[in-house]
């Protein structure tokens, strides 16, 4: 199949590098089977960057750690759907993608930190506490740029030297690194690594890249680590970086700092993003697109602007009224009545209908479908349904033109 991208509402004409269709992840509970992601199905074009966006719980990150296959199984369980990639080969071939919750383990290793890399929400979490920030930047390179590190040697280097710069010397091997000949070829490549990483971190705008190599984690503040996890992330030039709300723990002013560094090393890199967060400012301002995400499902996908000026899923005007400005009066801020629902074996319904003012019997029975024939773009509302379709008469569907009850 040619990686097709999608246009809001029409045809598809950019290259895709990603296509989640129908995702399902299932944890198995002592209470039941938990639906942390329930059909989710999105696309990401080539060089865009797409928000995934939604409250605490509603299951982003679940979603985008799928794509490199890091939900714990058991108990998590992979129960339906597919994600496609396309490396930046079959874009270019117009070859087939590879689904990524089918490829072998070998396969995907080689995909992780290479072809899709992370940024994680918690940097200090993130770094190994124990090891300095050299050794766990040149691990990139170690694994996938074998051949950048022995660029010097034309192709001639000696075994043991190619086999350490795949980390996998052995023993003996190591000790022979001690004496000549190899002593020089060994600090001849430490050298290259040396060089390559403070490349990649002088790339983060680190000034000081060789202090911060011999630096611990503990000893960096939040922002400098942030900058050391987009490094690692981007070393390797991935077709596809997601950024897991990668501001949440910086103050405001460090947020712009990292925000605006993401930007220019995509367009340097010419990188997909897929940015998830909960910050609705913070997403207006870097993404071309957004997928609203509520309750394990996607509710409303749309450009920027159209989500923000025009948005049509219930959800999503809940969210947006909800957003402080002049417009509300003082000690008066909207929110949006009720509770998340539980997501424990649910029944068939819209996720949201229990706090939807616009809501009907219909909708407490039916689960909605992300479709967007008659809103003009991907929305999850039985307001926006064919009675036909559902078997129903139009009175029996939500009525969004009228006012909340």
């Amino acid at each position: 199949m040619t990686a097709a991208a999608p246009a809001t509402a029409g045809e598809k004409t950019a290259a895709l590098v990603a296509s989640v269709e129908d995702l399902r992840v299932h944890f198995e509970l002592k209470a039941g089977v938990l639906h942390a992601v329930d059909g989710v199905s999105f696309d990401i074009a080539d060089g865009e960057t797409l928000g995934l966006v939604g409250e605490t719980g509603c299951g982003k990150s679940v979603t985008a750690r799928s794509f490199l296959r890091l939900i714990p199984t058991p108990p998590g369980r992979y129960a339906g759907g597919r994600i496609r990639f396309w490396p930046k080969e079959a874009r270019q071939s117009g070859g087939e993608p590879v689904d990524l919750l089918q490829v072998p383990t070998s396969d995907m290793l080689d995909i992780r930190g290479n072809r899709i890399a992370m940024i994680f929400q918690d940097p200090g979490k993130a770094l190994n506490p124990a090891l300095p920030i050299r050794e766990q930047v040149a691990e990139v390179f170690y694994q996938h740029r074998t051949e950048d590190l022995l660029e010097a040697w034309n192709g001639r280097a000696p075994r043991p030297i190619r086999r350490a710069a795949s980390q996998r010397a052995g023993k003996l091997e190591r000790l022979a690194f001690k004496f000549p000949p190899l002593r020089s070829q060994s600090k001849r490549l430490k050298r290259r690594v040396d060089e390559l990483v403070g490349d990649a971190l002088a790339e983060t705008q680190i000034h000081n890249p060789r202090k911060i190599m011999a630096s611990y984690p503990h000893e960096l503040s939040g922002g400098m680590k942030q900058r050391v996890m987009i490094a690692q992330a981007l070393a390797c030039n991935p077709d596809l970086l997601i950024a897991d709300e990668p501001t949440t723990a910086l103050d405001v002013t460090i947020q712009a700092r990292i925000l605006e560094l993401i930007r220019e090393l995509q367009h340097a890199h010419q990188t997909s993003v897929l940015y998830i967060s909960h910050d609705l400012s913070l997403v207006r301002r870097i993404c071309d697109r957004i997928a609203v995400m509520y309750a394990g499902r996607i509710a409303e996908i749309g450009t920027t602007q159209q989500v923000f000026h025009d948005p049509r899923h219930p959800y999503t005007q809940g969210l947006l009224a909800a957003v402080p400005s002049f417009a509300h009066r003082r000690g008066e801020l909207a929110a949006i009545e009720g509770t998340v629902p539980e997501l424990i074996d649910p029944d068939p319904s819209c996720r949201f209908h229990t706090r939807c003012a616009f809501a009907t019997d219909i909708c407490g029975r039916v689960d909605p479908v992300l479709d967007g024939r008659v809103a003009g773009r991907p929305v999850a509302c039985h307001g926006y349904a064919s009675p036909e379709e559902l078997g129903v008469a139009a009175a029996e569907l939500p009525h969004l033109d009228r006012s909340p009850a």
